[in-house]
């Protein structure tokens, strides 16, 4: 992969608990190497509190010079680093999209610190909806004694064109046929950057 080494890192999308942080985290891209992001998960770092009160995890999809999406997660507390070279909690986001309609397809589910897009598109149903409680039952319980969100990136091959960030114990209904491009939306009138 030498031409990923030398490409500039890109930050698609970045939440942070139950808000979108992708500018905050873009600034801090600015601040040092380009090719490379490495920080403490932290209300301070990040400039911004996610959510009030709770313990958080962030949530960053990437890429490197428009190449291939990838996904990093981390909780609060915790170093996250996205490098050309960096291993841990962080996966490239296969390009398979079942949208052939020109709806939007589950690129990433990230439930807490961990990755369920793989138990989130099999919900998917025959009308292309999503529908289930957002739960530890369903989603298994990826931090124990801590309030998780659910963060749903959707797209299709070549774009990012929505998120949406509920909490645990709310419920998730989604038309992926009606999802927009690109937009970023969160329950609860949750604010963004």
């Amino acid at each position: 992969m030498p031409e990923q080494n030398a490409a500039k890192l890109n930050i698609i999308v970045a939440v942070y608990g139950l808000k979108t942080v992708t500018e905050h985290i873009k600034r801090l891209l600015r601040e040092g190497d380009q090719r490379t992001l490495s920080f403490i998960v932290s209300n301070r770092a990040i400039g911004e509190d996610g959510w009030h009160g709770q313990r958080k995890s962030i949530t960053i999809v990437y890429n490197y010079g428009g190449g291939d999406l990838q996904i990093a997660t981390a909780k609060e507390g915790d170093v996250i680093t996205l490098s050309p070279h960096a291993g841990g909690a962080l996966r490239s986001i296969v390009k398979e999209s079942s949208a052939d309609n020109g709806g939007s397809d589950v690129l990433i589910a990230t439930y807490g610190p961990h990755d369920v897009t793989h138990k989130v598109k099999n919900m998917i149903s025959s009308y292309n909806t999503l529908l289930f409680p957002v739960d530890n039952a369903l989603l298994g319980d990826t931090w124990r004694g801590v309030e998780k969100t659910l963060v749903l990136v959707f797209g299709t091959n070549s774009e990012v064109r929505s998120v949406e960030v509920l909490r645990e114990r709310e419920t998730c209904f989604i038309d992926l046929n009606k999802l927009s491009p690109p937009q970023t939306q969160t329950r609860n009138r949750i604010a963004n950057d």
